[in-house]
């Protein structure tokens, strides 16, 4: 004795339960979200409060010494004291004896000297330098700066660099 509407409400009543279930589902998941959520910002607050503590804790504890890249000249302020500034390529680089001997750097170990240095061994910083081709010149050109190449004294910033012309394929 079934009715001939019954299936249509079975099936009704069959997605009806689906969507509640599905709706249920959502409602755990976001709820479930919600603690992970809550728990993963009390994580990072207390991560975060514990970074700022420890390094506050490293500002006030006691320094190691600083190794500068160079000494620190302090500068006068009588109008006498003032030099004109000299170029980087007048100026002679250093000698060092390390230079000289080369094995004995290792660059991990403290140096007790009062001089700090850099970590670049002084063979490559005293190393002469060289001009490279004007095709593998990049673009920029600092202003100001004098060209030994140009003989006339015009501006050689104003002219383009010399673009290569493409390869072409050869056959044979």
């Amino acid at each position: 004795m079934t009715a001939t509407g019954d299936v249509l409400l079975t099936a009704l009543l069959a997605a009806f339960t689906a969507c509640a279930g599905y709706v249920a589902g959502r409602l755990h998941q976001w709820y479930l979200v919600g603690l992970d959520r809550d728990e993963a910002y009390q994580d990072g607050f207390d991560t975060g409060t514990r970074s700022v503590f420890a390094t506050a804790a490293r500002m006030i504890g006691p320094r190691r010494p600083v190794r500068g890249s160079a000494p620190v000249v302090p500068l006068s302020t009588s109008p006498a004291a003032v030099e004109p500034p000299v170029s980087p390529a007048a100026a002679e680089p250093p000698v060092s004896p390390a230079a000289a001997e080369p094995e004995q750097m290792t660059g991990t170990e403290p140096r007790s000297d009062a001089q700090p240095r850099h970590r670049v061994p002084d063979e490559l910083v005293q190393a002469a330098t060289y001009r490279l081709p004007p095709d593998r010149i990049a673009r920029a050109k600092v202003p100001g700066a004098l060209d030994l190449d140009d003989a006339d004294g015009q501006d050689a910033a104003c002219v383009p660099p010399a673009i290569p012309r493409p390869r072409t394929a050869e056959s044979g």
